[in-house]
C-alpha cells in the first residue's frame, strides 16, 4: 500500500505536468505542503499547479505563497500527467478537489498522519515528521535544486512552524528544528511568519474568542475543555470556520486541560470539530470512531446532520470515556 519516497522522486522526474492538491480547512501545513510543491516542480523544470479547495486562511496574503494557489474552479479545464495529494488521511480530506481527479484516483499522496489511508497509487505516509512541509522539503533536497531560494524557505518552514504549534507541541523533535534550522539558513524568518500568522487577529476574531469562552466547560476533573461556537455566533460576528484557527489552542493552553474540544456549527448544520492533547492521551483515536483522523495530539472530524447538542454529547461521552481510559478511574456522570 505504501511506497518509499524515491519511487515518487522517480516518478515525479518522468512526470511533466502536475496538479497538487491540499485539503478542506486549510491549515498553515496544507498551504505550505501544497505551495512549496509547486514551487520545488516549477523549479525542477515542470509545469505545476496548486489547488486548496476551500477558503484560504487570510495569513496566506501575508506571506510570499500569495497568489500561487488556485481554486478548483479555476483548474478544471487544467492538463497533467500526475497530481498529488498532501496532507490529507483520505480521499474525502480533499473535498471538491477530488472533481479533478482521473478515476477519483491520485498519482502520488504525501502525508504524515498515522490515520493515513494511503488511497492513491503511490504513497509516501511519515508519522514520524512533525509537518508534511518535511516530507515536502526532503523532496527539494532529493530533486537537488539549485534554485533553493528565501521564499520557497518561507513556504516550507510555515508548515513546519505551524504544524509543530511554533515549536511548542511534542512533536518538535531533534528533526523538525534541524529542518526549521536549515530553512532559516536558507533565508525564511520565523518572526515574519510568525507574525502572519499569530499577530493579525481582527476585532470581530477577538470577540469571536470571548463568545467561545462564554460557552467553556471543565469536565473528566479538570482534564476535559469543552466550548463551542454556533452559528448564528459566526454570522452575527461575521466570521467564518477560518476566523476560528488558532481558538482549540486557547482552550488546550488552560491548566490542567490534558484534552480540548472545540465544536463549530457552520452555516448548512454541519458541525465542525477539532480535538488537541498535551501529553497522554491520543486524541486521533476519538477523531478516527466520529469519521476523522490526524495526529495523537491533534485532530478533527466533521457531523453532519446531527446538530450542534448531538455532536457534543455524542463527542464529549466518547472522550471522557477516552480520558478515563488513559489515566484510570471512571467517565464522569455527563459521559454516561
Amino acid at each position: 500500500m505504501f511506497s518509499s519516497l524515491d519511487q515518487v522522486i522517480d516518478r515525479i522526474r518522468a512526470g511533466e505536468r502536475f496538479l497538487v492538491l491540499g485539503h478542506i480547512k486549510p491549515d498553515g501545513d496544507d498551504v505550505s505542503s501544497v505551495a512549496s510543491l509547486v514551487m520545488i516542480l516549477r523549479k525542477a523544470g515542470k509545469m505545476a499547479e496548486g489547488c486548496i479547495p476551500d477558503e484560504l486562511p487570510d495569513f496566506v496574503g501575508r506571506l510570499s505563497c500569495d497568489g500561487i494557489l488556485k481554486s478548483v474552479d479555476e483548474l478544471r479545464s487544467y492538463s497533467y500527467d500526475t497530481s498529488i495529494t498532501v496532507d490529507s488521511s483520505d480521499l474525502e480530506r480533499i473535498g471538491r478537489a477530488a472533481d479533478l481527479l482521473r478515476d477519483g484516483i491520485p498519482d502520488i499522496t504525501l502525508d504524515h498522519h498515522k490515520t493515513s489511508a494511503g488511497f492513491g497509487k503511490l504513497n509516501v505516509c511519515d508519522p514520524s515528521c512533525a509537518a508534511a512541509a518535511m516530507i515536502i522539503c526532503e523532496i527539494g533536497e532529493k530533486l537537488d535544486l539549485a534554485d533553493f531560494d528565501p521564499v520557497l524557505a518561507e513556504t516550507l518552514l510555515l508548515g513546519i512552524a505551524t504544524d509543530s504549534g511554533f515549536f511548542r507541541y511534542p512533536n518538535t523533535d531533534e528533526r523538525a528544528l534541524s529542518s526549521a534550522a536549515a530553512l532559516v539558513r536558507r533565508g525564511a524568518s520565523i518572526s515574519r511568519i510568525s507574525e502572519a500568522v499569530l499577530e493579525h487577529r481582527t476585532l470581530s476574531e477577538i470577540q469571536l474568542a470571548a463568545d467561545m469562552f462564554g460557552t467553556l466547560e471543565i469536565l473528566a476533573d479538570g482534564r476535559l475543555a469543552v466550548a463551542h461556537i454556533a452559528a448564528e455566533t459566526l454570522e452575527k460576528r461575521d466570521c467564518t470556520l477560518a476566523n476560528t484557527v488558532g481558538l482549540i489552542g486557547q482552550l488546550r493552553s488552560i491548566g490542567g486541560v490534558e484534552v480540548a474540544i472545540l465544536f463549530v456549527e457552520l452555516p448548512d448544520g454541519t458541525v465542525n470539530v477539532e480535538f488537541r492533547s498535551k501529553n497522554r492521551v491520543d486524541v486521533s483515536e476519538i477523531a478516527v470512531r466520529f469519521d476523522g483522523g490526524g495526529h495523537a495530539p491533534a485532530s478533527g472530524c466533521s457531523l453532519p446532520g446531527i446538530g450542534l447538542d448531538e455532536a457534543k454529547r455524542r463527542v464529549v461521552a466518547d472522550a471522557e470515556e477516552t480520558i478515563a481510559r488513559t489515566f484510570g478511574g471512571q467517565p464522569s456522570a455527563s459521559g454516561e
